[in-house]
């Protein structure tokens, strides 16, 4: 799916939610989730692309194919975050938001575990052991 697409969809949605929302404010927010939903499945499946192409690159630059698997995993973890933060937003719910994204920085942390061992490992092995 093209980039208009995407905004023909966003706008639509957006039109027919405000339209609805006078009659109807819980099915004009569900137009909206799903419309979001819908924008953001053909994001992702745009996305299997760009591993390939990453980790040939990768490959062919003899880099450890670890570090953007870890890297991919963190932006998915962002976007994902970010989706939900902003529906939590829009129905209302700011302290439901403010929870999920400190969720998603901490799930983001956690991920990033092994990249930080590796690159204390590598200061270790420059330093001499001792730092």
């Amino acid at each position: 799916m093209n980039i208009f697409s995407i905004c023909l969809i966003g706008v639509l949605t957006a039109v027919i939610s405000l339209a609805l929302k006078r009659y109807n404010s819980e099915i004009s927010f569900l137009l909206a989730i799903s419309g979001s939903v819908l924008i953001f499945l053909s994001i992702l499946l745009n996305l299997s692309s760009v591993y390939e192409t990453l980790t040939n690159i990768l490959s062919t630059a003899s880099i450890n194919v670890t570090y953007i698997s870890i890297l991919l995993k963190v932006m998915g973890i962002c976007f994902l975050t970010e989706f939900a933060c902003d529906c939590c937003i829009d129905a209302g719910q700011k302290a439901l938001a403010g929870n999920i994204s400190l969720a998603g920085k901490i799930i983001v942390l956690v991920t990033a575990i092994p990249l930080y061992q590796d690159i204390l490992n590598t200061v270790l092995s420059l330093t001499g052991g001792a730092v």
